[in-house]
């Protein structure tokens, strides 16, 4: 059971066959006028959204939609229109959500009251996974990557999970297991399988 700390508020809900982990950055195109509104919306009040992960591919439209009851409540960092017309944003990973329950708009804009979730105790766990640690360093280092501007704060243990998870090449699900687990030692447990399979 996730712990909350923050009041409820209402947040449009954005669901995704993709997700986005806190402090990772997303870019997407925007092309459906409910989205186009929302992403207005979020601009001119200041606000963000709640990425959630889709369950089912089915109804991705209407309140029939499954998706996951943890999301990530991100903000808007960067808006351009694009050559095909498009609206593009990149949005910012803020923090864990926790869907409490939502309500579809006449234009199908999915809300939710949603809280922020407590992340699991924050201390350092370097000298257990050291592994992880230099992974994530290696990568961060890398030319292309630096350019992404990730805010990587190595003393958080919260802060390696979800940014290592966020630049390794891993499915939505496994993204979504990081992000809903409550223990930053499962977290890490599961990226040190995940580097075994990939050989790091």
């Amino acid at each position: 059971m996730q712990e909350i700390i923050s009041t409820a508020k209402e947040t449009a809900l954005f669901p995704l066959t993709i997700n986005v982990l806190p402090g990772a950055y997303l870019p997407l195109q925007i092309f459906e006028p409910r989205y186009i509104d929302m992403v207005k919306d979020c601009l001119s009040k200041e606000k963000g959204f709640c990425i959630v992960l889709i369950k089912e591919e089915k109804e991705l439209s209407t309140l029939k939609a499954q998706h996951s009851a943890t999301g990530t409540y991100v903000e808007v960092v960067d808006f351009n229109q694009l050559e095909n017309g498009l609206l593009g944003i990149t949005v910012q990973g803020k923090y864990r959500a926790q869907i409490l329950d939502r309500r579809e708009q006449d234009d199908g804009l999915l809300l939710g009251n949603i809280v922020q979730s407590k992340e699991a105790d924050d201390i350092c766990l370097e000298a257990d996974y050291e592994n992880i640690w230099r992974v994530l360093r290696e990568i961060s280092e890398h030319p292309e990557i630096k350019k992404l501007q990730f805010e990587i704060d190595f003393s958080s243990s919260s802060s390696v999970a979800y940014n290592l998870a966020s630049l390794l090449p891993i499915s939505p699900l496994d993204k979504q297991l990081i992000l809903e687990s409550n223990s930053n030692q499962i977290r890490l447990d599961s990226l040190q399988e995940i580097l075994k399979k990939l050989g790091g």
